[in-house]
């Protein structure tokens, strides 16, 4: 077995174990919550301590403690989510097109943001010390700095009730009634929504891919292989390029981590433009104490970011020759 296979086994086990620690973790917070999935419908009146008591059996919620948590490892390691308690409905069927939401809001927010910062990142290290710089700079480290929900409620305040160019929230018109992905997500009415939670987006991580662009274009920017191309003649734009292709990497495996993070969602910004993605059906489901939905949801949260950072681990390993896969350092 060489080397790298040795590095690409163990990050494989460290995930397995991740997993494990998290699926278990989800199991012990719940039920340590105050009250139950079933405390309001009994004050309402909705269901009888008999009907309760019924239900509590049919989800398993009558076994002891380490019974429970032996069937919830089985079936949440299997992709069987089982039923949502308050919504009687399959766990999946509920939360796939939440995710798809997340998903078709985020995605193409991080790949617009990844190119275009990326971009202007190595162009602004390029010419460092410049206005245009210290303006981005500025500008994109307080859009990151500042809360997500923030940016939100004044894009909200300024473009959907003072000037009235796009809707305040939720995903389409509440008389519009589309059927499939392509009625959904191709039309007029949709793009109108998207305007506004995507542009927030794409402001919102901006911030870190240009200074990661601009931070390895000055660092390659007086290497050894840039004076030979200055030597050959080449023009400044084919020395950036040549500079801005080998300061990639880390812009590639930080983009690897904020797709697998993209899968629980921006959850405040879900909140506040009424975006019906993963995010804020958490949020609900806590609220709710409907464990089968919370459990099934974390899971595929915290599953995609450690799949996420296993993918960084061994981009970087495979094409950094300088990242040993020892773990002892550099080579």
């Amino acid at each position: 077995m060489s080397e790298f296979q040795r590095f690409l086994a163990k990050r494989l086990a460290i995930s397995i174990v991740l997993t494990l620690v998290a699926v278990s973790v989800i199991f012990v917070v719940l039920r340590l919550l105050p009250g139950s999935p079933f405390e309001s419908l009994v004050t309402a009146g909705n269901l009888s301590q008999q009907q309760i008591t019924e239900i509590r059996a049919m989800y398993g919620l009558d076994q002891p403690m380490w019974r429970q948590y032996l069937s919830y490892l089985q079936s949440i390691l299997l992709f069987q989510f089982g039923y949502s308690i308050l919504r009687s409905q399959p766990v999946w069927g509920v939360l796939a097109p939440r995710l798809v939401n997340t998903l078709i809001l985020l995605v193409p927010a991080l790949v617009t943001t990844a190119v275009l910062s990326s971009l202007l990142g190595m162009y602004v290290g390029w010419n460092r010390g410049s206005k245009l710089e210290k303006l981005s700079i500025i500008t994109t480290t307080f859009l990151r700095s500042t809360p997500v929900f923030i940016t939100g409620i004044l894009f909200v305040i300024v473009f959907a009730y003072n000037l009235e160019l796009v809707p305040a929230f939720g995903m389409r018109s509440i008389s519009a009634s589309p059927e499939g992905y392509v009625e959904t997500f191709a039309s007029l009415d949709f793009l109108h929504h998207y305007v506004l939670p995507f542009t927030v987006s794409v402001l919102y991580y901006s911030g870190d891919f240009l200074l990661l662009a601009r931070n390895g274009v000055v660092e390659k920017r007086g290497s050894e292989f840039l004076k030979l191309h200055r030597a050959k003649g080449l023009s400044e734009m084919q020395q950036l390029a040549r500079a801005g292709r080998n300061s990639m990497l880390p812009i590639l495996t930080y983009f690897a981590l904020r797709l697998g993070m993209i899968f629980q969602g921006l959850i405040l910004l879900e909140v506040v433009f009424g975006w019906p993605g993963i995010g804020r059906e958490l949020v609900l489901a806590i609220q709710q104490q409907d464990y089968p939905l919370v459990q099934a949801a974390v899971f595929i949260m915290a599953l995609a970011v450690i799949v996420a950072n296993l993918v960084a681990d061994v981009l970087y390993a495979y094409f950094d020759p300088t990242v040993s896969t020892s773990g002892g350092g550099a080579a």
